[in-house]
């Protein structure tokens, strides 16, 4: 039996069976490889190649000693050539610059042989003048030349007939790609009302793509963007809108594109904005809906008001100011106090003050504010002519030792978060004046036209600073190499908006200026802070707690407190997106033992207690086995609905209530006494998120009437799905 095993669509035409025909003698075959074949049935396995000299034993060629073989099974491999395993990606080189090496057999290889062969590489370039191709063993060169384009091509030899290639583009440039130059002169002061008109010189060596002007009035977050248009020469222009051009201010910055994709900001600083002042011939304080607002009025206590003019007036004495709204200054219409200089520390007596027309009450100054008290209703005060006050840096008010005056130099409102201090001390002391409420914490912004109270404890002067660039104070709170997380927590009506974590290179994970106190509260409140009491200063909860960025893992603890009782407490977390996304965000309630991802979900319910009490939270960022071992133990979103005991078990004289939802669900929970009748109302078809909650239930039936101590049900109600508890009153 004669088998030849053809590869490779190889051919091959042997006289087999006349060869062998009616042999019974043994015989040997000897291959040129020196393998041996044996009579009976063999196998002789030849690699076909190149053939060799006369006489000479090769690749698919064989010697036959005495004898013949009976049976002789012929396989014959053909050699498999290299093939490419992995492409060379494009490149762009620099006329003068370095060249591009690639060690074609490191890995990944370029190409691979799969019998094993050793490779030999030849390279070539389509056009020598732009770039040229050289081979050092296993190592590719292409140098620059001149600029233009070229296509190389390296082609690997196995030795053995077998080869591969592979092509790829170089593009050289005479100079590495450089982002667009911005030459801009800043306008000068602008009429408000009116088109503002910008013009910006770029230049660029590949050649421009766009030029956007990004605008917006003093004091808002978020920026309209336009793109300017080409003119002459390398002049771009656009109109700022007149409707953006008032006493607020106007903020811009420019951005250049390129047809390649590099970009140039001016000004360079991220954040950082132009800043023109608009002349303003006359302003009055206006409500919400644009209208100017009175002065309040009375005789009482209550009518005195703080105020202050947002804008340097060209004229800034109080004579000019009030007296053509007000009339000529009479003590029984009307009347103006301020501070005296080196006032006293007495706070129990007038002395600090001095009245209109003396000096410290006689002049609106930008960043002060004066004490006014009006008799006659309907009284506007209007200024005159003046301008709005610079809004691409911090504004310095001096604040002298013990008491001061201050107000924000700006037509928008000022989160107190953008306030800080030369000595890095606490702001917590800034109050406005609340009328019959006296002097009352300013828990969020600082108004325009209104005043606060702020002591200066220390014996030196210190400075307050106002920072107008309010892009900072939104959920895009955001630094170079850092980022900063906004938490905003509500109850009914309260709010206390402006708290943020984050990490900065400029900051450390000690106290430092990055690090704000937390205004005491007042009223009915929701008050959420980072405890630090072993920070040692003066005050211990802080609003703002900002780490150093050298640890991508971070956790932060705080509490949320609220005098509010049995409502809804939400927290939101804003500013995800400007996270490394490769780091996971979670939140754990200590007390549910819940761990929530915030990036599934970025808002968190629980209700208010009947006692006032700080609810206990930890805020974690980092990598996924960071989270992971912070939270071994904490339970996530359940796999199907949940009802658990309730806590405390019995209890006096409300119980919490927890449940879980494996999806956005609408729930009822109602309590029922022993013969099943519904008595309270703890949920009534309330859609909640996937997750696990908590309600509370006061001892109360719908009627607000205390119930008897005794047992009682609750029972949970989602579609289908019910279940039912006991629980206790006890009194």
């Amino acid at each position: 039996m004669n088998r030849i095993f053809l590869f490779f669509g190889l051919a091959i035409s042997v006289m087999w069976p006349r060869l062998f025909a009616q042999t019974t003698q043994e015989s040997v075959v000897q291959s040129a490889a020196g393998g041996i074949a044996q009579s009976g049935s063999s196998t002789l396995i030849a690699t076909i190649g190149q053939p060799s000299p006369p006489g000479q034993a090769s690749a698919g060629q064989f010697a036959l000693s005495s004898g013949f073989i009976s049976t002789l099974d012929i396989v014959v491999v053909a050699n498999r050539p290299p093939t490419v395993a992995n492409t060379i990606s494009p490149q762009t080189l620099t006329v003068g610059g370095a060249p591009f090496s690639r060690n074609l057999n490191a890995a990944p290889p370029v190409f691979t042989d799969p019998d094993g062969d050793a490779l030999s590489y030849t390279a070539s370039s389509s056009a020598t003048n732009i770039a040229t191709a050289n081979i050092s063993g296993s190592t590719l060169t292409v140098a620059p030349v001149a600029a233009g384009t070229a296509t190389i091509t390296v082609m690997a030899d196995d030795g053995r007939g077998g080869s591969a290639s592979t092509s790829f583009g170089v593009t050289v440039t005479t100079t590495g790609n450089q982002p667009p130059s911005i030459t801009h002169t800043t306008p000068s002061l602008q009429p408000s009302g009116q088109n503002i008109l910008i013009i910006a010189s770029v230049t660029d060596d590949r050649g421009i793509d766009k030029v956007e002007l990004n605008y917006r009035r003093g004091g808002e977050v978020s920026f309209t963007t336009t793109r300017m248009t080409f003119t002459s020469g390398s002049n771009y222009q656009t109109n700022i809108p007149a409707g953006f051009v008032t006493s607020r201010g106007v903020e811009y910055f420019v951005v250049a594109t390129d047809v390649d994709g590099a970009q140039t900001r001016k000004p360079e600083a991220p954040n950082s904005i132009f800043s023109i002042q608009i002349l303003v011939t006359s302003e009055v304080r206006r409500d919400a809906q644009g209208n100017p607002m009175a002065q309040p009025n009375g005789s009482a206590q209550t009518a005195y008001r703080l105020i202050s003019v947002p804008l340097l007036l060209d004229n800034p004495s109080a004579a000019a100011v009030l007296e053509d709204d007000l009339g000529a200054y009479d003590n029984t219409k009307w009347r103006l106090f301020g501070l005296a200089s080196g006032s006293s520390q007495n706070l129990n007596n007038k002395e600090p003050y001095v009245e209109y027309p003396n000096a410290g009450a006689n002049s609106f100054a930008p960043g002060t504010s004066l004490f006014l008290i009006v008799r006659d209703p309907g009284k506007i005060v209007t200024i005159g002519a003046s301008r709005s006050i610079r809004t691409d840096q911090k504004f310095g008010i001096p604040l002298q030792p013990g008491h001061n005056f201050v107000a924000t130099p700006f037509n928008f409102s000022v989160p107190v978060g953008k306030l800080s201090l030369k000595s890095g001390g606490s702001l917590n002391a800034l109050k406005t004046y609340g009328g019959g409420s006296g002097f009352i914490p300013e828990a969020t912004t600082m108004q325009p036209w209104e005043g606060y109270y702020f002591p200066n404890v220390n014996q030196a002067v210190d400075t307050l600073f106002v920072n107008p660039n309010l892009s900072l104070s939104a959920s895009n709170k955001t630094i170079a190499d850092g980022w900063r997380l906004q938490i905003l927590a509500s109850c009914a009506a309260a709010r206390d908006d402006y708290n943020f974590t984050g990490v900065d290179p400029e900051s450390v994970d000690e106290w430092d200026d990055n690090d704000l106190a937390e205004p005491p509260p007042i009223g009915e409140y929701v008050s959420l802070y980072f405890p630090h009491p072993e920070w040692q200063k003066a005050l211990s909860r802080f609003s703002d707690d900002i780490r150093a960025a050298a640890n991508s893992n971070q956790q932060w603890r705080f509490n949320v407190s609220t005098n509010i009782a049995n409502e809804i407490v939400t927290l939101r977390f804003e500013g995800l997106n400007e996270l490394d996304p490769n780091l996971a965000v979670f939140l754990v309630d200590a007390e549910l033992n819940y761990k929530q991802n915030l990036r599934d979900n970025a808002v968190y319910q629980y209700q208010s207690r009947h006692v006032e009490r700080a609810k206990d939270f930890t805020l974690l960022v980092g990598k996924a086995d960071f989270i992971d071992a912070q939270t071994a133990g904490a339970q996530g979103v359940p796999e199907d609905f949940v009802l658990e005991q309730n806590f405390p078990n019995p209890f006096n004289p409300e119980t919490a209530i927890r449940f879980g939802v494996p999806k956005t669900s609408v729930v009822t929970i109602k309590i029922l006494d022993l013969n099943g009748r519904e008595i309270a109302t703890v949920l009534d078809r309330v859609e909640l998120p996937a997750g696990r909650h908590q309600r509370v239930w006061n001892g109360r039936d719908d009627r607000g009437r205390l119930v008897t101590s005794g047992l009682y049900f609750y029972q949970l109600r989602v579609g289908d799905f019910s279940k039912t508890m006991k629980l206790t009153l006890m009194k």
